[in-house]
């Protein structure tokens, strides 16, 4: 197989049918998908107890940190989706700043990050949805029944447009983060009333002798990951130049925020004293939280929360993904029928359904053979290795786009240093997640990532992929406004 020699070939052969269509998403629209991937009730809910094992109280100051290093990162992004507004997002941009084979490579671990998206969020999701209706009515279904059932509806909403996807996740993301402020606020309250409202969360002075500050830092890092969803709905969205860099800071903002807030008032409603203790090793703390601070129907409604959280996130994640997966079949490093939309509704049917399919296939097995948790774990630690690997990339696309192809734009502190200091900081945290990623199943997980990267490198050696086409404009892609 030949590949063409533009970084990002054209389309012009393919039939109007097969384009998604201009134009039919918003600001909020864009937003949303990025916040959903990021599941802001279920990163706090699951992250936080062992990240409190190794940072104790601190897990504020954490995440305080954790947002500035992840703005870093998103401002690349960002910059690379004013140029260059794609569905193809990361695969897009390295595309554009690096040359083919290494977009290629970009993709072929994207498209495993995707992949396995699919079943990380579902997983667990139908573990905890069956724990929750056998204790609420008595009912004894085992979780692949869930499993099963969750897919076909994604798919389903997937299938039927990105519009209607996203309306559906605003209502989702409404719910999920009004309900956990309530919490908070209820929280905030109690706390205040007694004079306990105090600053110390956010200083160093918690962490216990034995912990980590850097681990604690790590784990707040991966709970921004999915910000860069946004991006795929580039073709998609009114405006792509002006608001797909928009959504990526706006999600990331509000979801700093957000879990700025949700931490704070978790460490003063458990007890600045009681979080290596005992918040660390609460099976679901914010069900305690909700119990102690606003009786059984504030609990019920946080586990609804927590299973809404993943089925939106899954959501998310099917359409974001099979965007990513319809640009690279469209450039023909795919089979072609990944890149058929529907004729009517213009949605990229295909590549939806291929997601689902292998998020059924393979998600149940895995659940079985680990258990739900200790699958949901594994896929938790391969996924966050793997977009690690595209974020690093992505960094150094940038300040190579913009010091060739933009130069006239280039700016020392926007294009040069922050690329730079994402890189390090990309580059620190994937080498950490490698070096120590815990113990079997997930250190499976750098070995696993390992081996689809090689296979990738070989392929792209199979495929006769020059390692530095020439580099594309947005004249060279016709989607490209």
């Amino acid at each position: 197989m030949t590949i063409p020699s533009n970084a990002l070939p054209t389309t012009t052969t393919a039939e109007p049918t097969n384009r998604l269509r201009p134009n039919i998403l918003g600001l909020p629209h864009a937003i949303v998908i990025s916040v959903a991937v990021m599941s802001p009730a279920a990163s706090i809910f699951f992250n936080t107890p062992p990240q409190a094992g190794v940072v104790g109280a601190a897990i504020p100051f954490c995440y305080v940190i954790g947002f500035i290093v992840a703005l870093f990162v998103a401002n690349q992004f960002s910059e690379l989706a004013r140029e260059l507004p794609s569905s193809g997002s990361a695969y897009t941009f390295v595309t554009a700043g690096l040359g083919q084979r290494w977009g290629f490579l970009v993709g072929w671990v994207g498209m495993l990050a995707i992949a396995l998206g699919v079943p990380y969020s579902f997983v667990f999701m139908s573990a905890n949805l069956s724990e929750l209706i056998n204790r609420w009515f008595g009912i004894n279904l085992d979780w692949p029944v869930f499993y099963v059932l969750a897919i076909g509806i994604v798919f389903a909403i997937a299938y039927t447009g990105v519009r209607a996807s996203l309306r559906l996740d605003i209502g989702f993301v409404i719910f999920e983060v009004g309900i956990c402020l309530a919490l908070a606020g209820i929280i905030f309250w109690h706390v205040g009333r007694s004079g306990g409202l105090t600053a110390s969360p956010f200083t160093p002075s918690g962490i216990p002798a034995s912990g980590s500050l850097a681990v604690g830092i790590i784990f707040s890092v991966l709970s921004f990951i999915g910000f860069e969803t946004a991006a795929t709905l580039g073709e998609e969205t009114r405006n792509p130049r002006r608001n797909i860099p928009r959504a990526v800071f706006g999600s990331m903002i509000v979801i700093g925020i957000f879990y700025i807030i949700m931490v704070y008032a978790a460490t003063l409603g458990y007890g600045i004293n009681n979080m290596v203790t005992g918040y660390a090793n609460d099976a679901a703390p914010f069900d305690t939280l909700g119990r102690h601070y606003g009786g059984g129907m504030l609990t019920v409604l946080i586990d609804i929360v927590g299973v809404l959280g993943f089925f939106s996130a899954a959501l998310a994640i099917v359409n974001g993904g099979a965007r990513i997966v319809y640009a690279i079949a469209r450039d023909k490093l795919l089979p072609g029928f990944l890149a058929r939309t529907h004729s009517r509704r213009q949605t990229p049917g295909a590549a939806i359904a291929t997601l689902c399919a292998f998020g059924l296939v393979s998600g149940i097995p895995l659940g079985l053979a680990l258990t739900p948790i200790n699958a949901f774990a594994f896929l938790a630690v391969t996924d966050a290795t793997l977009t690690l690997i595209i974020y690093f990339a992505v960094n150094l696309a940038c300040l190579r786009f913009f010091r060739t192809q933009r130069r006239a734009q280039f700016q020392i502190l926007t294009h040069g240093m922050l690329p730079v200091i994402g890189m390090l900081i990309t580059g620190a945290i994937l080498a950490a997640l490698v070096a120590s990623p815990g113990n079997a199943p997930l250190s499976f997980a750098p070995a696993l990532v390992g081996i689809w990267c090689v296979i990738g490198v070989i392929v792209a050696f199979i495929l006769k992929m020059p390692p530095n086409s020439p580099l594309a404009t947005a004249e060279d892609h016709p989607t490209l406004p």
